[in-house]
Order: structure tokens, then sequence, then C-alpha cells
């Protein structure tokens, strides 16, 4: 938990309230967990992201092509 900024946890728990609004409103199935390793991702804000030309720097990680 240490190693990741703030927002990743609460945008987790932000999408889920919004799975579960939608399950709730019969718009969509049982949200349910994904696999680890199989579609992996995260969500960084617009003020962690640097783009260098055709960079970018995430902190933490450095620079992706």
């Amino acid at each position: 938990m240490l190693e990741v900024t703030k927002c990743a946890p609460q945008l987790a728990i932000i999408q889920l309230g919004a799975a579960f609004k939608s399950f709730f409103a019969d718009r969509a199935r049982y949200p349910t967990f994904r696999k680890k390793g199989g579609h992996d991702r995260f969500t960084l804000t617009n003020d962690q992201v640097n783009i260098d030309g055709c960079r970018i720097r995430i902190p933490n990680l450095g620079p992706q092509a």
C-alpha cells in the first residue's frame, strides 16, 4: 500500500461502488473479481503522468516506451 499513490485504492473503491449501483439498478450483472495476472491494470490521475515526446513517465516506474 505504501508503494502506490493514494488515488489507486480510492478509484478502485469508487469503481466498485459504481458497479454495485449498476447491479442494483438492473443494468448489469453482479460484480466479480478478476484473476490476478490476466488483465491487470491501474489508474493514475493526470497530475501524476508526464509525457516527454514519445515516452510516458510514471512515478516509481520510470520512463516507459
